[in-house]
């Protein structure tokens, strides 16, 4: 993972609790919700364990970006004012790590063919099934063309002020 966001404004800050500020925006949820979620979202490539994330959403609570609330014996957390604001003065900031993430895949994607592998050849961490790997490969594919729509729009747009 990549360490740190980049700007002063987000000195410390960095990408695990990023993804809890995303998981928390519209609701307020339980540790093992958030968990679950992260687990979920990045699965195959990171599982986030207890021993991690619980710690962290506490100094996020301590940092306050994270408020909480007891319902039911469950203590809900969700976003205060500055971790509002700071979720949405970093989000135009993804940009970056886009771009990084684009290069990496495009030196690991050449390093692959000078090798002659294919990308569809890389091991999983979790040693899934071909189905898996299908699905997770399609959904890659759908998120990239999906972007390459969004990127394409970006480019006539900036042409088109020339």
């Amino acid at each position: 993972m990549i360490g740190h966001f980049p700007g002063k404004k987000f000195k410390g800050v960095r990408p695990p609790q990023m993804f809890i500020l995303l998981v928390v925006r519209n609701d307020k949820k339980y540790g093992y919700e958030i968990l679950k979620e992260l687990r979920d979202v990045f699965d195959g490539v990171w599982e986030p364990k207890t021993g991690f994330i619980y710690p962290l959403i506490r100094k996020m609570q301590d940092d306050g970006l994270l408020i909480s609330e007891i319902v039911d014996d469950r203590e809900y957390y969700g976003l205060s004012d500055d971790g509002r604001e700071l979720l949405s003065d970093m989000l135009p900031h993804f940009g970056h790590m886009v771009f990084m993430a684009t290069r990496v895949a495009t030196v690991v994607s050449k390093a692959m063919d000078d090798l002659g592998l294919e990308m569809a050849e890389m091991k999983d961490p979790n040693d899934a099934t071909d189905e898996e790997r299908l699905a997770h490969l399609t959904e890659m594919r759908d998120h990239i063309e999906s972007e390459l729509v969004r990127i394409n729009d970006k480019i006539n747009e900036i042409e088109g002020r020339k």
